[in-house]
Order: C-alpha cells, then structure tokens, then sequence
C-alpha cells in the first residue's frame, strides 16, 4: 500500500503553519532601542570661547511601556548625568527637555523618576532618569526613530545656557540562519 505525496505535503505545510502561528503568539512587546554614542558627552559653555560649566552625558537605556505594562503608551528613557565644572550650582529643570525624533515629531514632555529638578554644586555630579511619551499612536514601531534629538537648558547664576545634542539609533542586525555540514563548520548568513 503507498500513500501519495499530497497528504504528506499537507501535514509539513500545515505543522510549519502552526508553528509560525506559535510564534507569532509569542512575539515580545518590547523593541531594542540602542543609540550610538552611548553615553554621548556634551560640554555646555556660554560661548566657545568661555570656560567649560558642566559635562553633560547622555544614554538612553530603552524603551518601555508605562508601568512595564504590555499594553499602554511606550516612552523613551533618558538618562542625564551632569558633572559640575564651574564655581556656581547648576541646574536642568526636566520641563525644558524636548525631545525630538528623527521625523521631527516631538515627543511628550518628560517625567523624571523623581520631582524636582536636576541640582549640582561645584564640583559635583548628579543624574536623573527622564521619561519621553512617544509621538503618535503609541506603537513602538510608530515613529521613525533612526536618531533623536534632546534639547534642555541648563541654569546657572540666573542665566539659561542652552544645549542640544543628536544620538543616532543602531538598528538591530539581523541574522541569517545557520547550516551545519557534516564537518563540524557552519556557514551563516
């Protein structure tokens, strides 16, 4: 007794369905948000001529939905370190951060992990963790996010020095799959 071809060919066809289905099912809410540099350093002068006020670096962790839900609105995580350089406290108030995507859409004004503003002394050094509200519909995927752009000010001794600084996205790599010969070497592609 011999069986034709075509029940078998269904019963791949229909496992490999399945399959891709499950995987489907348990694809991650979450998306890489890499950017380079990472921190990215930014020397706040008055002019370029005038000493160095503050070191300012920046690193964006991610990106995550509200409260680590896996539904709800996705922010941008910022986080700001900056580094006394002069003779007078400095100060970032997070209500001045904007935030920028590369299609020039803004994002939501930030919520830092604590109220209040970023404060230093002379001499020292401080962070804060700011949270940025994505532009549009709220998918992750929603804005073209091949870089950033984060504006702020910084006080010092009444005046408001303005900064900005542009961080590129690193988009993921994608692999090929890999095939093992009887050698033991593999070929990826």
């Amino acid at each position: 007794m011999s069986h034709s071809p075509a029940p078998r060919q269904l019963t791949s066809t229909l496992a490999l369905l399945v399959f891709v289905a499950s995987l489907l099912g348990c694809r991650s809410t979450s998306i890489p948000f890499r950017f380079s540099p990472s921190p990215l350093e930014i020397l706040v002068q008055e002019s370029p001529d005038d000493p160095i006020l503050a070191r300012v670096l920046v690193g964006i962790p991610g990106a995550e939905r509200v409260g680590r839900a896996s539904k709800g609105y996705p922010e941008l995580l910022v986080r700001l370190r900056m580094e006394n350089k002069g003779t007078a406290a400095l100060t970032i108030d997070p209500a001045t951060c904007v935030l920028l995507g590369s299609d020039l859409a803004r994002f939501g004004d930030a919520r830092p992990e604590r109220p209040g503003s970023l404060e230093v002394a002379p001499g020292g050094s401080e962070a804060i963790l700011l949270r940025f509200p994505f532009p549009m519909d709220g998918d992750l995927e929603a804005p073209l996010l091949t870089g950033v752009n984060l504006q702020f000010e910084v006080q010092v001794d009444g005046r408001a020095v303005e900064a900005s600084v542009t961080i590129e996205r690193v988009l993921p790599v994608e692999f090929g799959p890999t095939t093992t010969f009887s050698t033991g070497f593999y070929y990826g592609m």
